[in-house]
């Protein structure tokens, strides 16, 4: 599996005995590319450059035609990235003295413990793009009192009045009741910085905020669901959830366009509504040892 992350494209492989290792997408002879597609099977990884051939494992199997020249081939294996499994989902990280994902991300899988996640199958990809830097548009999804006013649908949907969010170690859970026949379950999990989990009856959609700029982002949708055959029903979700999107995308550019027209200083938070806003700005202080 091929991936762009922050930047850097990285390849995941499965092992013979079921173990992923996961590599940075660069031949270490000339930096050509190894993997083009974003998914298939292979038996090695063969660059496209100068056809260098890598195992599954990421070490330098053979340097085609390279001369008489003695290579340490141990010496010359892929750059290996770190790479973790929960609940079918993987999880990448560049930063090789993180945590361990189970200890780093504890909280949040525990406050998922109850969906049924292994009963969902993958069913497709969506990107949007939102002209609004990427803390706008997680400001955004902090909070429910826009609700009322920026959702029209998702309002007849739940119990706005009665939306919460509590917030925990570096995630918020949250909830609001859901009126008969809704199609959102009224329960959404947010994990820091840019990782959300948007539950419902029949399935959910991992939803991923990536910067592309100082005022752009790309929202990464990936839909599972539990019954792929029920078509009519996925596809409601499906367009419910892009509805809610071209709202948000409508709000948080034109927040930006406020933002960056120099007018606009601090604002005041409602405890009541934005506590997790005010987690998210926290953290990202943290982050940026403010």
């Amino acid at each position: 599996m091929r991936h762009d992350f922050a930047g850097w494209t990285i390849v995941v492989s499965v092992q013979e005995d079921g173990a992923l290792r996961a590599f940075h997408n660069v031949c270490r002879h000339r930096a050509g590319p190894l993997v083009t597609d974003d998914r298939g099977h292979a038996a090695s990884f063969v660059c496209r450059y100068h056809g260098w051939a890598y195992g599954l494992d990421g070490c330098l199997r053979a340097a085609r035609d390279f001369g008489d020249e003695t290579l340490d081939l141990d010496a010359l294996g892929l750059v290996r990235v770190r790479v973790d499994e929960w609940r079918g989902l993987v999880f990448v990280n560049l930063d090789e003295e993180a945590r361990p994902l189970a200890e780093d991300h504890g909280a949040f899988f525990d406050a998922a413990a109850d969906q049924p996640l292994e009963a969902f199958a993958y069913s497709h990809r969506l990107v949007h793009r939102v002209a609004a830097n990427w803390k706008v548009y997680c400001d955004n999804y902090g909070e429910g009192y826009h609700v009322p006013l920026v959702h029209p649908e998702l309002n007849r949907e739940i119990v706005a009045k009665e939306y919460r969010v509590e917030a925990g170690d570096h995630f918020c859970e949250h909830s609001a009741p859901a009126r008969d026949g809704a199609i959102n379950a009224g329960r959404w999990l947010w994990r820091y910085p840019n990782l959300a989990l948007n539950v419902y009856p029949g399935g959910m959609n991992v939803e991923r905020f990536v910067p592309a700029g100082p005022s752009d982002t790309y929202v990464v949708y990936d839909y599972f669901f539990r019954d792929l055959d029920a078509r009519a029903e996925n596809a409601e979700v499906v367009r419910i959830g892009c509805e809610i999107m071209d709202e948000d995308r409508d709000i948080c550019e034109a927040v930006q366009r406020n933002l960056e027209s120099g007018v606009y200083d601090t604002g005041v938070l409602s405890p009541r509504h934005e506590n997790g806003v005010a987690a998210f700005q926290q953290w990202v202080r943290e982050s940026l040892g403010a």
